[in-house]
C-alpha cells in the first residue's frame, strides 16, 4: 500500500524548492539562449588591439569594453533576482538563516540552493557563451582561445568566463538582497576547478557593476 504523505511533503518545502530551482534554470536556459545568439553577432570593441598590445587590464573592464555583455549580464542577474524577490516573506527563504539585507550562508536558503543547482546545471554553456561574447570582442587577444564553440580549457579566457559567469550569480543573490560578500563566499565556495584561485574582491566588484545595471 502507498503510505506517500504529501501534506508532510508540502510541510516539508521539498516540492516549492524543486519549483525554485526549475524556474531559475528555467529562466537562465531561456536567457542562455539569447546570450549565445548575441555572442555570435557580437561587434569587435574598440579596445581590441589596445588589450592585446598592452595585456589583460581587469576582468571589469573587459566586460565594460565588451559591446552590450554588461547590460546582458545585468538583465539576467535580474532575472535571478526576481525568482527570490516573489517570496522573500514565504517559503523561499528560510527565515532562520535569511534577514533582508543579508544572509551568513546563502546556501541554507532554498533560494540559494536553487541558485548553485541552477548555476551547476548551465554552467558550461554560459561558460562557453560568454567567452564567445569575449573572444568576438577581443579577438586579436582571444581568437584561438575559443574554438568550434568551446572555451579552451586552462586558458586566459577560460579563467576570465569563470570570473565573469561567477559573477553574475552573485549579482543576482545581490539583487535578492543578500549582502555582496556573503553572496560571493557562498557561490566560489559552491562551485570548484575554475573557480580556484578566484579573488573575492574581484568578483564581488564585478557582481555589484552588473547589479547595478
Amino acid at each position: 500500500m502507498d503510505t506517500f504523505d504529501l501534506r508532510a511533503y508540502l510541510a516539508e518545502g521539498k516540492l516549492y524548492e524543486n519549483e525554485i530551482e526549475n524556474e531559475l534554470v528555467n529562466k537562465l536556459k531561456s536567457l542562455g539562449s539569447e546570450l549565445k545568439s548575441k555572442a555570435e553577432k557580437v561587434e569587435v570593441s574598440p579596445k581590441d588591439k589596445e588589450i592585446n598590445e598592452i595585456g589583460l587590464i581587469g576582468v571589469g573592464a573587459l566586460v565594460v569594453g565588451a559591446p552590450g555583455l554588461m547590460s546582458f549580464l545585468g538583465k539576467t542577474a535580474n532575472a535571478i533576482a526576481d525568482v527570490a524577490k516573489k517570496g522573500t516573506d514565504s517559503a523561499v527563504f528560510d527565515k532562520e538563516t535569511y534577514k533582508k539585507g543579508g544572509a551568513k550562508n546563502l546556501t541554507q536558503t532554498k533560494f540559494g540552493k536553487g541558485l548553485v543547482d541552477a548555476g551547476h546545471t548551465l554552467e558550461e554553456f554560459y561558460l562557453d557563451s560568454i567567452g564567445g561574447w569575449i573572444a568576438g570582442a577581443y579577438p586579436s587577444k582571444f581568437k584561438d582561445q575559443h574554438v568550434n564553440g568551446k572555451v579552451v580549457d586552462g586558458s586566459e579566457l577560460d579563467k576570465i568566463t569563470h570570473k565573469i559567469y561567477t559573477g553574475l550569480l552573485v549579482a543576482g543573490a545581490i539583487g535578492a538582497g543578500v549582502e555582496a560578500v556573503n553572496a560571493t563566499s557562498a557561490i566560489v565556495s559552491s562551485f570548484e576547478g575554475g573557480t580556484a584561485g578566484l579573488k573575492a574582491k574581484e568578483v564581488a566588484d564585478l557582481a555589484q557593476k552588473i547589479a547595478a545595471m
